[in-house]
């Protein structure tokens, strides 16, 4: 299923890991989405991919939640802020991948999280105590959770 357009669909940025049937698959559930090849800025470090991903007002999206998540907590630290940091797993199939990554990013959307890190098993505990999310069918959350 393909949500309809959300006025509070984050814009988002592919680091250099996101593979380009995920970034298309994204872009075809209507989201905003700048990657490293378009900023022609491959190669860079994970610091300066979230700097990019910043100045850009985008969330950063990534499968690397272990270097991330002490990215995240640096930049607190230093009493900066980002757009959101969402991390998901790299495992399952295409299909998976691209409606975590899409319920994620509505989620983080809809609930106005700004300068927060959030991977796929915060939204997984979610979705297993029952709470959806506008504009995705039982379905889809049977097939995020792998249940399907």
């Amino acid at each position: 299923m393909t949500p309809s357009p959300r006025s509070d669909r984050p814009r988002v940025y592919a680091d250099e890991d996101i593979d380009r049937p995920l970034i298309e698959a994204l872009r075809a559930r209507g989201f905003d989405v700048l990657t490293v090849q378009i900023t022609r800025s491959f190669g860079e470090d994970d610091p300066a991919q979230l700097e990019r991903a910043a100045a850009e007002g985008r969330v950063l999206l990534t499968f690397n939640r272990r270097h991330f998540r002490g990215h995240h907590a640096a930049w607190l630290e230093a009493g900066r802020v980002h757009p959101g940091i969402v991390a998901i797993p790299q495992g399952g199939t295409a299909e998976r991948r691209a409606l975590r990554a899409a319920m994620l990013l509505d989620w983080m959307g809809a609930a106005r999280l700004s300068s927060q890190f959030v991977a796929w098993i915060d939204l997984q505990k979610r979705l297993h105590t029952g709470e959806r999310i506008e504009g995705y069918t039982e379905e889809d959350a049977r097939v995020a959770l792998g249940l399907r």
